[in-house]
């Protein structure tokens, strides 16, 4: 019997989220890793530690014989420390401190790494129609949301919204790819790379295992996964996708995964209330306030966990109808859990249905 695997969402206060767990700030939870008989020639190889406001783990199943736990550990911790150098907010020396706190018009060295990541970034922005936008933080921190921000006890008045919305865009960061630098076209603008930064780490993780020889593995950091192989067998990692439930840890439905990443995004635990009214932290870039529709959660799996990472905040951005029509036309596999405990609904692309378990 196979051990399901329990994805939901984390805080995440070092690489902190946009439109997503509770900090995930999902957005997304621990995976809890429940060991089942595999009959495997060696033992499955387990590591996990702290990483960037959250926690890793990965599992290497039948792993090769050079390779033991300590090596695991050291590749890992050593990955995410690098990145964690580049893309913190929390940290002053880190490159994309060093490119917030330059003035406009001044070339930023950086490193290719991050050049590219934050290129990547942009292009999904621009695909999604600017559904994603990692100029967002502040948007988000006029709302209340975000790094150092407090709880309102107001709503922003129209000048305090438009005066952040001066600060976003797109087309506010200029990249160079030789020598890789970045640089501002207007004053105050900054980056925060949460929305696809766990990602993008995870899928580093999943490369560096794959140089040390590992053939089937799961890579999770505050949720984001990537599974390689299958499990066992001929049975992939089995994935429990959590009810969009704040206070509960039920799985509304699993899903098996080899060889793809996957992301949940949510807005069920990071809100807050003004006379009666909820709202939520998923703010839409492109109206600069939050979302009004009912979809809690999206899941997305994707050839790389950096690409499910993006594209789950993009479509809950986006909502039931439209997130649903732009994974359909983009061949992309999405759970949308829309509604309120306990009558959840359930709508995904075409392509999700493969990866479809079962609903408990």
């Amino acid at each position: 019997m196979q051990a399901n695997i329990v994805h939901s969402h984390t805080v995440t206060p070092g690489l902190r989220r946009r439109a997503r767990r509770s900090a995930l700030a999902v957005l997304l939870a621990l995976a809890v890793l429940v060991a089942a008989c595999t009959g495997e020639q060696r033992e499955p190889i387990r590591v996990s530690g702290p990483a960037q406001g959250t926690t890793y783990s990965v599992t290497v199943m039948d792993p090769p014989s050079e390779l033991d736990r300590a090596r695991v550990k050291a590749a890992m911790d050593e990955l995410i420390e690098n990145i964690d150098a580049q893309m913190s907010t929390w940290r002053d020396d880190s490159e994309i401190a060093r490119f917030n706190a330059a003035p406009q018009g001044e070339w930023v060295p950086v490193s290719p790494e991050f050049a590219q990541v934050t290129q990547r970034a942009l292009a999904i922005g621009r695909d999604t129609g600017g559904a994603f936008d990692v100029t967002l933080a502040p948007i988000l921190k006029v709302w209340g949301f975000g790094a150092g921000a407090s709880e309102p006890s107001r709503l922003p008045t129209a000048d305090e919204l438009a005066a952040a919305r001066e600060k976003t865009g797109l087309g506010l960061v200029e990249v160079r790819d030789e020598p890789p630098a970045l640089r501002k076209r207007a004053a105050n603008v900054t980056l925060d790379l949460a929305g696809l930064a766990q990602g993008y780490t995870v899928d580093l993780m999943a490369q560096r295992l794959d140089e040390l020889g590992a053939k089937r593995y799961l890579a999770e950091l505050g949720g984001e996964l990537y599974a390689k192989g299958n499990k066992t067998g001929r049975s992939p990692w089995r994935i429990g996708v959590e009810k969009p439930k704040a206070g509960a840890r039920e799985i509304e439905r699993i899903v098996g995964l080899a060889d793809a990443g996957m992301t949940t995004s949510g807005d069920y635990r990071d809100y807050f209330e003004i006379d009666g009214r909820r709202f939520s932290h998923t703010i839409d870039p492109r109206t600069g306030r939050p979302v009004a529709h009912d979809v809690r959660a999206v899941t997305v799996i994707a050839q790389d966990a950096t690409r499910a990472d993006a594209m789950a905040t993009a479509l809950l951005v986006m909502g039931e109808e439209a997130g649903l029509r732009y994974a359909n036309e983009h061949d992309l596999a999405a759970l949308f859990v829309s509604g309120d405990a306990p009558a959840y609904t359930e709508t995904y692309s075409k392509a999700f249905e493969p990866y479809i378990e079962e609903s408990k």
